[in-house]
C-alpha cells in the first residue's frame, strides 16, 4: 500500500472504528444547526476527517475531538464548532491549524473567481498537466470563456472552475448542462478550425454538487471535481495530499499582496518556497523583508512537522 491518501484513508477508517466503541449514544444524538440552518446530528468522523485532512496524527485528533465534545451544545452552529476545532488545532500545532482553514483560505482568492482559475491550473499542474488559462476560445456558434485547459497522456481538457463563495452554494443541473453545451460547441468549432481540440469536459469546484447534477455529469462521462466529491479523492484531498495549499491560507496576507502574486500566476506556498527572496521581491515589488515572513510561514504549512 503506497499510496498516501489510501493510507490514510485505511488508518483513519481503524480510528474511527475504536471511536464510536467507545463514545456514548448521547453524545452521537446530540444535533448541531449546520450552515443552511437545518439541524443535523453531530457527526465525530466528519471532525476527526477534517483534522486528519491536515496531516496531523491520531493523538492530536484525539485531544481536539475531546475539547469539542466538551464544549458541544444542543443546536451549536457548525461555524462555532469550526471555530473550537481550529483554535484547538492551532494550539497544539500551529501549521496543522492553518491548514485546517483551507476552505476558507480557497474563498478568500475570489471576490471575481478569476484566482481560482488560476489556483486550479496551479494544483492540475501539480499533478502533470500541461494548464493554460487562455481566456476564450470561439465555438461553431459563439466565443466562449474557458478558464482552464489542461493536457496529459494526449488528451486535452476543457475545464470550468466554479467558484463559489457561500459554503452552502452547489452546482446544479443547470451548471452542469450549461458545461456540456459549451463542451459541445467548442468540439463543433474544432472540427471547422476554430478553436483546438478538446477531448474531455470537467468541472472543478469549491462547493458541492446536487445529485441531479452528478447524475447528469457522469450519465455524460463528465469529469466532476468538488469538495467532497468524488470520495475516492476530492478537491480538498487532492490540495492535502502534496501540499498544495494557497497562499491565502497564511492569515495575514493582504488583498494587494494576494494580487501581486496572483499577476506573477504565483497561488501555491509549495511553489512560492522555491523562489529566491531578491526575485520575488523584483517580480512582486513586494519588500523582502515582509517576503521573508511569508516565506518562512509558507514553508511550516507546507513540511508540517518537518518543517
Amino acid at each position: 500500500m503506497n499510496d498516501p491518501h489510501e493510507k490514510r484513508t485505511v488508518h483513519m477508517r481503524l480510528f474511527y472504528r475504536n471511536w464510536y466503541t467507545t463514545t456514548t449514544m448521547t453524545e452521537k444524538d446530540i444535533l448541531i444547526t449546520k450552515f443552511d440552518g437545518t439541524l443535523a446530528p453531530f457527526d465525530a468522523q466528519k471532525i476527526l476527517s477534517s483534522i486528519m485532512r491536515t496531516g496531523a496524527d491520531e493523538a492530536t485528533a484525539k485531544k481536539v475531538l475531546q475539547a469539542v465534545e466538551s464544549k458541544l451544545k444542543p443546536k451549536m452552529k457548525t461555524k462555532t464548532i469550526y471555530a473550537i476545532v481550529r483554535k484547538e488545532l492551532a494550539n497544539i500545532k500551529p501549521w496543522a491549524g492553518v491548514r485546517y482553514t483551507l476552505r476558507e483560505a480557497i474563498v478568500k482568492l475570489g471576490p471575481a473567481g478569476y484566482n481560482f482559475e488560476k489556483y486550479v491550473s496551479a494544483v492540475l499542474s501539480a499533478y502533470g498537466y500541461k494548464t493554460a488559462t487562455p481566456d476564450t476560445y470561439r465555438g461553431a456558434c459563439i466565443e466562449h470563456e474557458i478558464d482552464v485547459t489542461a493536457e496529459k497522456d494526449g488528451r486535452t481538457a476543457f475545464i470550468e472552475a466554479k467558484f463559489r463563495h457561500d459554503f452552502t452554494s452547489t452546482i446544479t443541473i443547470k451548471d452542469t448542462m450549461a458545461t456540456w453545451a459549451r463542451f459541445l460547441d467548442l468540439v463543433d468549432g474544432s472540427k471547422i478550425g476554430n478553436c483546438p481540440h478538446f477531448d474531455e469536459v470537467w468541472i472543478v469546484t469549491n462547493a458541492s454538487f446536487t445529485d441531479q447534477s452528478l447524475q447528469f455529469g457522469h450519465c455524460k462521462h463528465m469529469k466532476l471535481i468538488g469538495w467532497n466529491h468524488p470520495t475516492e479523492q476530492t478537491f480538498a484531498q487532492m490540495v492535502d495530499i502534496n501540499s498544495l495549499y494557497p497562499l491565502t491560507v497564511l492569515n495575514d496576507l493582504t488583498s494587494s499582496e494576494i494580487s501581486a502574486f496572483a499577476r506573477t500566476d504565483l497561488m501555491l506556498c509549495r511553489e512560492l518556497i522555491t523562489i529566491p527572496v531578491d526575485q520575488l521581491s523584483s517580480t512582486t515589488q513586494i519588500p523582502q523583508r515582509r517576503l521573508q515572513k511569508i516565506l518562512t510561514e509558507c514553508a511550516e504549512v507546507v513540511d508540517g512537522d518537518k518543517a
